[in-house]
């Protein structure tokens, strides 16, 4: 490969990367030329451009360690979705069973996942002694207790789900070195992820949280946010959110995102396209001379519609919209490309705020419900008042892309209150804003933003069906 240094190659290649299935794209007309292709792979082509090799713990421990598998992510998922949860999948944590038959499939998958752990633990032992040629000390037990077997799959749970693959494996995490004149940048892939994590896909992608928001003060942000167009009221929206995603500079390619990218992990989603797509082009079309030096030049575009372009450097082929989503995650020159403008260049941290406010900031949207036999509309900004209610709302959106069941909450606290008109429920923002809470509280002191109050109005008499268990 052109440009692409491997050591201890023999060991790397056994880890094939992902390779995306052919698509048809839409695009007929070339984002490179075929001297600009040229170009780009002669730079890539440079001596040092790229390194592959195993980490330095290889050299030490061994190259193999147990992760859990993508399979085994998708496997679970699926299964929550099976049994009526898919409304309740959160990323910090898998929902509880809701009766005695999910608490005991619960606990079948938990025996199975500590199980194949163990059994990963041991492979990855055996291997590594292999690969050292020296003993290595036993793995420990966890507890000081080997775990139980699953035995077989409850019947009822098979019959729900399938036979689950493995959902830890033995792997050999790669580090990848991208070199730029003015950037350095460097990677693992197989990520490590929380336990019994439901959005993991790709076990070749990466993952660096870049230089996140925390840490830093409204004052140390303004500057940038007050170009981009933006009030300090939203700005403490953005940042309190954002400390959940990562910084201007952060990547993802790993999870069901496929790559994600920036403050508030702008996604190219399944069709390459997204929110990503959306902050690129905000990018080329407000400042296409920055985007050129920090996009182009290196085998990364947008087309008009928001899908996003990659050049194959390899066969100096141009891929678009899901196909280049698998092009940038298995080229991680290319997934490097978005850190380095994350962290080098103002232009694309503008794009990035630009396309939150408007993909993401909830106070425009606009919330229908019905009333009786007719249907009502206001704008979020007229129910939501507050800075925390609005964060809620936000952080829903940016992690989900929509605020679950709030229209039926809604619908359930006009009839328990007796309201007429929608916008009666501004009353109820503090009521609302802890129904519809997803991954934070931002009504805590934890937070700095204005805050709803109980106003501490009475139901209607009869009410209590939009309180039903929240």
């Amino acid at each position: 490969m052109s440009g692409v240094s491997l050591v201890k190659y023999t060991v790397v290649l056994a880890c094939a990367a992902f390779v995306a299935p052919q698509v048809i794209q839409a695009q007929t007309k070339p984002s490179f030329t075929n001297n600009e292709k040229l170009e780009i792979s002669a730079f890539w082509g440079q001596s040092g451009r790229h390194i592959i090799q195993l980490p330095e713990s290889a050299d030490s421990k061994g190259p193999y360690e147990p992760r859990q598998t993508a399979e085994g992510s998708i496997w679970m998922r699926n299964y929550y979705t099976a049994r009526g949860d898919a409304g309740k999948m959160v990323p910090t944590a898998n929902p509880d069973g809701q009766n005695d038959i999910q608490a005991k499939w619960d606990a079948w998958i938990e025996t199975k996942y500590t199980w194949d752990e163990w059994q990963s633990a041991i492979s990855c032992w055996d291997q590594n002694q292999k690969y050292l040629n020296r003993t290595l000390p036993t793995p420990q037990a966890p507890n000081g207790k080997t775990p139980d077997q699953p035995g077989p799959i409850p019947a009822d749970l098979k019959a729900l789900a399938g036979d689950p693959p493995a959902l830890v494996a033995p792997a050999m995490p790669k580090q990848y070195t991208t070199k730029f004149d003015d950037f350095l940048f460097t990677a693992p892939d197989n990520t490590k992820v929380r336990r019994k994590f439901l959005y993991y896909r790709f076990s070749n992608g990466i993952m660096d949280v870049g230089q996140p928001m925390r840490g830093k003060t409204i004052d140390d942000l303004r500057p940038l946010f007050t170009k981009a167009g933006i009030s300090d009221s939203e700005l403490k929206v953005m940042a309190a959110v954002s400390l959940l995603e990562g910084g201007f500079d952060s990547i993802n390619t790993y999870d069901t995102g496929f790559v994600s990218v920036g403050f508030i992990q702008f996604a190219s989603l399944k069709g390459g396209a997204g929110s990503l797509g959306q902050v690129l082009l905000d990018m080329k079309q407000q400042t296409p001379d920055a985007f050129q030096n920090d996009f182009r030049r290196f085998g990364l575009d947008v087309t008009d519609q928001g899908e996003l372009v990659a050049l194959d450097v390899l066969n100096l082929r141009e891929t678009v919209g899901p196909e280049a989503n698998f092009t940038i995650i298995n080229d991680k020159r290319l997934a490097s490309v978005f850190v380095r403008a994350g962290r080098l260049s103002e232009p694309f941290k503008i794009a990035q705020i630009r396309t939150a406010k408007s993909q993401y900031y909830p106070a425009e949207d606009t919330l229908t419900i019905k009333v009786g036999e007719k249907t009502q509309s206001a704008k979020v900004k007229d129910i939501f008042r507050t800075e925390a209610g609005l964060a809620t709302l936000m952080d829903r959106k940016v992690n989900t892309g929509k605020y679950g069941d709030l229209v039926s909450i809604m619908e359930g606290y006009m009839a328990d209150y007796g309201f007429s008109d929608i916008k009666e429920l501004a009353k109820l923002e503090y009521q609302l804003t802890r129904a519809i809470k997803w991954r934070k509280d931002y009504t805590s002191a934890e937070y700095a933003l204005s805050k709803p109050r109980d106003l501490g109005i009475a139901m209607s008499r009869g009410g209590g069906k939009g309180r039903g268990g929240r």
